[in-house]
């Protein structure tokens, strides 16, 4: 494949490879300067690991798998409760990685939650997308994967990201400029043409830099038609300031479309009190919600 061939051209020789698989993985005095310096002069290179015993390539210059340990350790307080709450239903599951980056999500999702059936997987970052599409041929799972961003609406718009880094977590649409990034609704991509299975078990991971509310509401059909809701919702300060939007708008949408429990999985699920503004609940920092339709186990 030629996307492989691309992927190989970007790896390590074997040996430096599994020195800097160890390095990530241990935590090390001068640590940062290494990463600093890689990312200076191999900033196109990536590093592959095993994860769930399956290749998994991450870019030398992303802080965060150096940070976390490698992408087998990457943010588990935050995801180790959200598949545990997957796991109680004991189903196979659709799941729609929305924002997925390079694909870490659902790779551990893929671990971690043996009846993970079909992955549907978004990312509008070219740079991301390349490594996320190698990423999800690897793990043995159907799956579908857009170069795209989701919202509410069916177009081509800006993508404003950071070209300091291959990657960029924090890059965004501008729905109101045009441009070469395609993004979809949810259930306009889903009665496409293609035929898409969607099982009646649902989980939808969002972190969309501020699009949050959007997809909430181009995905109506498809949050009111299944038969058990899962999602993982980013809550973050900043990007809700920056859309004028609060952490209560966003759980109401979801509830206007059927009744939700919700948790905060980095604090071991703590409940949150609907009755209660949630940022006066829990400090001002960003979040990962878990949201369970009540007709759910939990």
């Amino acid at each position: 494949m030629i996307l492989n061939k691309a992927i190989q051209d970007r790896q390590f020789s074997q040996l430096i490879n599994g020195l800097l698989v160890l390095l990530q993985k241990w935590q090390l005095s001068g640590k940062h300067r290494l990463y600093v310096w890689l990312s200076k002069h191999y900033a196109s290179k990536v590093i592959t690991h095993k994860l769930g015993g399956r290749e998994f390539v991450v870019p030398v210059d992303e802080w965060c798998f150096w940070l976390e340990h490698g992408p087998q350790n990457y943010y588990l307080d935050e995801f180790i409760p959200f598949f545990t709450f997957i796991n109680q239903l004991d189903k196979p599951f659709t799941f729609f990685d929305l924002g997925a980056d390079i694909g870490t999500v659902s790779a551990l999702a893929k671990q971690y939650c043996p009846n993970l059936h079909t992955i549907y997987a978004f990312e509008p970052n070219q740079h991301s997308y390349t490594l996320l599409s190698h990423n999800l041929s690897q793990l043995g799972k159907p799956y579908i994967v857009e170069n795209a961003a989701v919202s509410n609406i069916d177009a081509y718009v800006a993508f404003n990201s950071s070209i300091t880094s291959t990657i960029d977590h924090e890059g965004s649409i501008d729905v109101n400029t045009a441009g070469n990034t395609r993004v979809y609704s949810l259930d306009n991509w889903l009665s496409g043409a293609e035929v898409r299975r969607v099982l009646p078990y649902v989980v939808l991971k969002i972190d969309v830099e501020g699009q949050e509310l959007q997809v909430i509401q181009g995905a109506t059909k498809l949050i009111q038609q299944a038969e058990v809701v899962m999602v993982l919702l980013e809550i973050h300060p900043d990007v809700l300031q920056q859309t004028a939007t609060t952490a209560e708008q966003l759980f109401s949408e979801l509830e206007s479309l059927r009744a939700f429990n919700w948790y905060v999985p980095k604090l071991a699920n703590q409940a949150i009190d609907r009755n209660r503004e949630f940022f006066a609940q829990f400090p001002l920092q960003q979040f990962d919600i878990i949201g369970c339709s009540q007709n759910a186990t939990t």
